[in-house]
């Protein structure tokens, strides 16, 4: 078993097993295998099956000379960040990928975005494009709802890297993600320190309960990390009736123009909503 792996594999879960079974099994097809697999569970309620299912696949991995780490948190953090953070913070690997657990990888995915990312060692992330599937009647009808119709399905169009149009919108999906571990440490180090909480929103903003992927990579241009477009299909995201960008109440949900703006109504309205801004720690 490889000590310092070359991609350390960050995934956060929270109450969905069957879909996480899904993603591993996703990983574990991956024609690179050079990496880890850390799992920062955010205190899924059952928890007795999740961990009974990722004792199987840490099993599976071990055969194929591949470590699995789980880490489980005591307490629901309700936010994006702090479980990828974490997942960090244990990686070893030269390079961090991240998969949402409901999503999946298609089998070069880590091969390509090593490849593309070693090809330039002055780049510091590289990033592919999505295939959306829309599993099942509800989520269709829901994307429909919300696109005027138009069911976002099939190949996505890759943006090329261009940090104004972040200002705009996110182009840059989680999953779609393979950075160099020193890139990521000198943007947390270079971001500034006001007071002892700086360190929830240093890297991964550990405040945000949506957007965080956003913000993610509006502090990686500003910070002065770069970044490039691996123009292919690597990723299949998927539409359910469980997506958090379908299911998130409507108060969250952002009609703004940029991030800027966005943040500035979730200030207004996290009172309405009963979110407390304290952050658990497991």
């Amino acid at each position: 078993m490889t000590k310092f792996p070359i991609v350390s594999v960050v995934i956060s879960t929270y109450n969905r097993p069957q879909l996480l079974d899904r993603a591993l099994a996703s990983v574990y097809a991956q024609t690179f295998t050079n990496y880890e697999v850390i799992v920062v569970d955010d205190a899924t309620p059952d928890s007795d099956t999740l961990k009974a299912m990722l004792s199987r696949w840490k099993t599976k991995f071990f055969e194929a000379g591949i470590n699995l780490l789980p880490c489980y948190m005591e307490v629901n953090s309700g936010t994006q960040g702090l479980p990828k953070k974490l997942g960090i913070e244990e990686s070893k690997g030269d390079y961090i990928a991240y998969l949402d657990d409901d999503n999946e990888w298609r089998g070069d995915h880590l091969a390509t975005l090593v490849g593309a990312i070693e090809s330039d060692f002055s780049t510091d992330m590289v990033y592919s494009r999505l295939h959306y599937v829309v599993d099942d009647d509800e989520a269709r009808q829901k994307l429909a709802e919300a696109f005027d119709g138009q069911v976002p399905e099939g190949d996505t169009i890759g943006q090329p890297w261009n940090p104004q149009k972040l200002l705009e919108k996110n182009y840059i999906d989680t999953s779609t993600i393979l950075h160099s571990r020193g890139a990521y440490w000198r943007m947390v180090r270079n971001e500034p320190c006001y007071d002892e909480t700086s360190s929830l929103y240093r890297g991964w903003d550990q405040r945000k309960r949506r957007k965080a992927d956003w913000n993610f990579v509006c502090k990686w241009a500003i910070f002065g990390n770069n970044a490039r477009l691996v123009d292919k299909i690597t990723v299949n995201y998927h539409w359910h009736k469980g997506c958090l960008q379908l299911t998130r109440p409507d108060i969250e949900t952002p009609i703004t123009f940029n991030y800027a703006q966005w943040v500035g109504v979730r200030k207004e309205t996290d009172e309405l909503i009963g979110y407390s801004k304290q952050v658990n720690h497991g």
